[in-house]
């Protein structure tokens, strides 16, 4: 009969499971970390695209409108600008329900002559909105675009 030590046997001794079970541990809080995080990421980026979108799709209505009729009147008329204020800059938070799809959101629409041309306008969409998963930070998105006479 052979005598067996404990050298001899197969497996895992406590410290090793202790130390492999740290080891997890430690992995596991370091990604349940990132999960806020991340989340926070992906709301913010969904909101900046949101506003992307929103400012493109204002500066695409302003092009379809024309040269021509980039005033108060054309504007209201085709429900591009809300109904207040009537001069430059517009707003289109109502028309566009906006605060819909952004928190606290306020909008701008500035139609600018340029100073080289006068057949040229500058016109420049802004959203700016409070971001959520913050207290106090708001973000805001601007796009331009120059619409010319094409006659």
């Amino acid at each position: 009969m052979r005598s067996s030590s404990i050298s001899g046997r197969k497996g895992f001794t406590l410290i090793e499971v202790m130390i492999a079970v740290a080891v997890f541990s430690m992995l596991i809080i370091m990604f349940a970390t990132a999960v806020p995080l991340a989340d926070k990421s992906s709301n913010m980026n969904g909101q900046y695209a949101q506003a992307i979108s929103l400012c493109q799709h204002k500066i695409d209505q302003l092009r379809a409108v024309g040269f021509g009729r980039l005033n108060y009147t054309e504007l209201s008329d085709a429900e591009i600008v809300d109904l207040n204020p009537t001069s430059s800059p517009y707003t289109f938070s109502t028309v566009d329900s906006v605060p819909e799809y952004l928190q606290n959101a306020t909008t701008s629409l500035h139609v600018d002559t340029v100073a080289w041309s006068t057949r040229v306008l500058k016109v420049t969409a802004t959203i700016t909105w409070k971001t959520t998963g913050y207290e106090s930070k708001t973000s805001s998105m601007s796009l331009s675009a120059y619409i010319s006479n094409a006659d």
